[in-house]
């Protein structure tokens, strides 16, 4: 069996995932594996030795699945999410660091606010400015969704999720990246199984 080891990305290098290759017990070389690379939908990955391996299918899954029990632990880790937090998490996008009904500091949001002009800035709740996604309300009608906290008190906030302007309900329901390609590997898994 191919034991896996998990790489935490930092701000000098990307999330990802090494395993050896062996040949009849002997050490060949190592392969590594870029998660965004592997999440796009990249197959083949270099190795020490200048050749690239051509990832199965099985393999692709041990891997994917292995990086969403890692981000768990690590975004588990946080019982508020910080800025500093988020650097130090390795995760590059805020969809991979925060989830809906998370809490986090003053700093989180001021760094939103910062970034773009906030489209609702009121002392209780803040929306960032640029439009996240649309989606489709209960009339049928498809809207913006912005970027949502609102506070808790105490320089706490809680992460609402990406609602539609002045609202507090999340309407962002889709999966992420990962547990997208974690679907649709493990499809192609059972399908040559």
């Amino acid at each position: 069996m191919t034991q896996y080891k998990y790489l935490r990305g930092s701000q000098d290098s990307r999330e990802a995932v090494e395993f050896d290759i062996t040949r009849r017990g002997q050490y060949i070389t190592t392969c590594v594996v870029d998660v965004d690379l592997l999440i796009s939908g990249l197959k083949a990955f270099p190795c020490g030795n200048g050749d690239d391996v051509k990832l199965t299918a099985q393999q692709r899954l041990a891997i994917l699945e292995l990086v969403q029990a890692e981000r768990k632990r690590i975004t588990d880790s946080y019982p508020v999410k910080t800025c500093e937090g988020w650097q130090a998490s390795g995760l590059s996008s805020f969809e991979d660091y925060c989830f809906p009904g998370d809490r986090v500091d003053d700093d989180m949001v001021q760094h939103f606010v910062d970034s773009v002009p906030p489209v609702l800035m009121l002392s209780f709740c803040t929306q960032g400015g640029e439009p996240y996604s649309n989606e489709v309300d209960e009339r049928g009608a498809s809207r913006p969704t912005y970027i949502t906290f609102h506070d808790l008190g105490g320089g706490y906030w809680q992460f609402d999720g990406y609602c539609f302007y002045k609202e507090n309900t999340n309407r962002y329901t889709r999966k992420s990246r990962l547990e997208e390609r974690i679907d649709e590997t493990q499809r192609e898994v059972e399908a040559h199984g």
